[in-house]
């Protein structure tokens, strides 16, 4: 049996973006928990930095994520973003249990 495909995302926001963001990412969880093969998209906000913001999301396998990365919806929410980021970084995670 395939594990599913785990990872996280963390976004380092320009100063004051934060709100933006997060009026539209109600949008983009809905679309994404729409699409095939998705487990989980949650969002999240750092309590120790408001201007981070971490999404853990479970795909069924890594061909579920890479079929939702070309959907129409998820190309408008990266390019909505894309100029209010700083820097973010991709980790994929596995449990052993």
């Amino acid at each position: 049996m395939t594990k599913p495909y785990k990872f996280i995302v963390t976004i380092e926001l320009v100063a004051g973006t934060r709100d933006e963001i997060l009026a539209r990412t109600p949008e983009a969880q809905l679309a994404a928990r729409a699409d095939n093969g998705c487990l989980s998209f949650d969002c999240f906000i750092c309590t120790d930095d408001p201007n981070r913001l971490v999404f853990i999301e479970s795909w069924t396998d890594e061909q579920a994520y890479a079929a939702h990365l070309l959907r129409d919806h998820t190309q408008r929410f990266l390019e909505f973003y894309e100029p209010l980021h700083r820097s973010f970084s991709f980790e994929t995670i596995t449990a052993n249990t």
